[in-house]
């Protein structure tokens, strides 16, 4: 009922306002104008297609995406509104990108420099969109419960052949005695489960994801529930790099 009260408000809206685009926080509106103009200034821009106007599920997984890459300085969020009724604005952009109206919405990723746009095709969550941009770009998109400078050694580490892993995980342990004393136990976590991929392999990341939202699913206290999302994102980190490894092959 919320979200078909605020679709009608916001019909409201543009009939009163035709030419006006309604963006969401962090989301840059894009037209046939100023495009061009905001791409090729940028490193790398996330750029949605839709009806303008858009509401449900999806919208408020971009939503939530958005207002967590406002931290990255190096990535725009952006979004071309189509219309389909009275000047059809945008939607010669949605022609010149090939963009189908039965798509919407539709994601492409443009990196500065290269002319081709990098297509998305997964599902449309706040958590999906990040992996798929911070494998894409190679720019940080962190999780709330994750460290930069973690994140980017599990990078090297998963690179690594098997004989070099406990060169990363020195160093991984070094990075540990110099984070500062709120970030000691998620940086605990990241080094032990280097520890256990050794042990186990790969395959541990898996396992322990699962475990971990089996006890997440239990009566537990909200200090425990707090400590298992940190460790699931932490593994989330893992998980992103095998993914794509695994895509590629």
């Amino acid at each position: 009922m919320e979200s078909l009260q605020s679709f009608y408000i916001l019909v409201l809206l543009g009939n009163i306002f035709p030419s006006a685009v309604i963006a969401a926080r962090g989301v840059v509106p894009l037209d046939s104008l100023t495009f061009d103009k905001v791409i090729r200034n940028h490193k790398v821009v996330l750029v949605k297609f839709d009806k303008q106007y858009a509401y449900g599920e999806k919208e408020d997984e971009f939503k939530k995406f958005a207002e967590q890459a406002a931290t990255q300085s190096d990535l725009l969020v952006a979004e071309v509104g189509v219309s389909e009724y009275g000047e059809k604005e945008n939607d010669d952009l949605r022609e010149r990108f090939g963009v189908s109206k039965d798509d919407y919405p539709v994601f492409k990723l443009f990196k500065q420099g290269q002319k081709e746009a990098i297509d998305y095709t997964q599902s449309v969550t706040s958590e999906d969109l990040a992996r798929f941009v911070r494998l894409e770009s190679g720019l940080w998109l962190g999780k709330p419960n994750t460290l930069e400078s973690f994140d980017k050694l599990v990078v090297e580490f998963l690179k690594a052949d098997q004989d070099k892993y406990d060169d990363f995980i020195a160093k991984a342990e070094e990075a540990m005695n110099v984070v500062e004393e709120k970030d000691q136990l998620t940086a605990k976590m990241y080094v032990s489960t280097m520890k256990k991929i050794k042990e186990k392999g790969v395959e541990f990341v898996s396992s322990e994801t699962a475990r971990v939202n089996k006890l997440l699913n239990e009566k537990v206290s909200d200090a425990k529930k707090a400590m298992f999302k940190s460790r699931l994102d932490i593994l989330a980190s893992f998980t992103d790099y095998l993914k794509k490894d695994k895509d590629e092959l």
